[in-house]
């Protein structure tokens, strides 16, 4: 691969799109990722569900919001590290859920939801191990001091960094064509995130190791007495804490950033039997230089070649019949679109009743086999999602009253 297979004006993804790895890889990934979730889910207790619904937001929101990196891509924050310190073993599941709903809104694909997810799940467990050998011995002694900042910082940055490192080997390794190029690529736009995420983790383990430490399994008692928090408040504690604050602040700050991976396109129908396709990303950059294959709906090639600076294809065509384009960006941006018969037919009629209008027809949509699944499963999600979260701060309240109730008897 002598050039790059997409422009840089896009988000470089770390989510692995479809397309991008052989099959054999694609099922390693879900049955890791199954073994982990199922890890994860052993002997959970009913006042953890909560926190993990809590973790699973937040990753799931900031993962979808997109930081500008200079004038031509831009990369998103993983919060690994945060899951796997605050959820311990736990980790796995939310990563699981988070990533399967990222895919559903076009951040990354269904088909590498699992390797997506091992991706992060691994370091996440990292991260859950060294806090608990490393830091939690020294912060339960030094919950005040600026230990708590740096261990913090270390362990967030070195969970980006294995995430980084597990892609790149899935990449070069697994990889359905040479992304070498694509891993380095992506490798040197993240080592800014290397730095925010430990500059993140570390101000949330000082934070909470002050005023929440038994989020970070820490021995609450008399740091939390002197915080002037109480035992017997502890959804106003939960309300407080910093991954709840960055949940709600990304819903409103990146409410429209989480299809930024995700390739479009319209057609329009032109003069002397032509057609032109448009392709674009939500972000209005353009793929440059994107390979363009149209095929009859027996399969055979009409039209090959690749995209403009506009990211424009224009192609001839003989008759009005069932056509299928696929636009391929690189990295696992491909789009296939449906050209129906009857668009043409259409505007072939119009030609031969003024045969000297000089007009296009469109923009029309192009519209995916699976996009009407899509948003089928989509609209199913948002449903569930709506159900868990009242699930979720029912059983929050409740055991909010439980804990209250105890610390009153004693």
């Amino acid at each position: 691969m002598n050039a790059l297979p997409f422009s840089l004006w896009l988000p470089l993804a770390l989510h692995v799109q479809d397309g991008v790895l052989l099959a054999p890889w694609l099922a390693g990934g879900f049955l890791v990722a199954g073994m982990l979730a199922l890890f994860a889910t052993y002997r959970i207790r009913e006042e953890e569900i909560p926190r993990v619904a809590l973790l699973t937001a937040a990753f799931f929101v900031v993962g979808s919001i997109h930081l500008p990196l200079g004038p031509v891509a831009s990369v998103h924050l993983l919060l690994n590290g945060l899951v796997g310190v605050v959820l311990g073993r736990r980790a796995p599941l939310a990563i699981l859920v988070g990533v399967a709903l990222q895919a559903v809104f076009g951040h990354g694909g269904f088909t590498t939801v699992g390797v997506n997810a091992v991706i992060q799940m691994l370091p996440a467990l990292l991260a859950a191990g060294l806090f608990a050998g490393l830091a939690r011995p020294r912060l339960e002694k030094f919950p005040r001091s600026k230990l708590a900042w740096l261990l913090g910082f270390g362990i967030g940055s070195l969970s980006v960094l294995a995430a980084l490192s597990l892609e790149a080997a899935v990449l070069l390794w697994g990889g359905a064509e040479d992304w070498r190029q694509i891993v380095r690529l992506v490798f040197l736009a993240h080592l800014v995130v290397v730095v925010v995420e430990g500059i993140v983790l570390g101000f949330t383990v000082s934070f909470l190791a002050r005023v929440k430490p038994e989020m970070l399994g820490l021995k609450s008692g008399s740091v939390a007495l002197a915080a002037g928090w109480t035992a017997s408040h502890p959804a106003a504690n939960a309300v407080g804490s910093p991954p709840v604050l960055m949940a709600i602040a990304a819903l409103f700050v990146g409410a429209n950033a989480a299809q930024a991976h995700r390739l479009n396109a319209d057609y329009y129908v032109l003069p002397d039997r032509r057609i032109r396709i448009e392709s674009y990303f939500p972000d209005d950059s353009v793929p440059r230089g994107a390979t363009v294959e149209v095929r009859r709906s027996d399969g055979t090639v009409l039209a090959k070649g690749t995209t403009d600076d506009k990211g424009c294809f224009v192609f001839r065509f003989e008759q009005a019949e069932p056509m299928e384009a696929t636009i391929d960006a690189g990295a696992g941006h491909r789009k296939t679109i449906l050209i129906p018969r009857e668009h043409l037919e259409q505007y072939a009629a119009i030609q031969r009743e003024t045969p000297t209008a000089d007009v296009e027809q469109g923009p029309f949509r192009g519209v995916e086999a699976h996009d009407s699944l899509r948003e089928q499963i989509k609209e199913v999600l948002v449903g569930v999602s709506f159900v868990l979260s009242v699930a979720a701060f029912a059983l929050s309240w409740r055991t909010s009253r439980r804990i209250r109730n105890r610390a009153s008897e004693s």
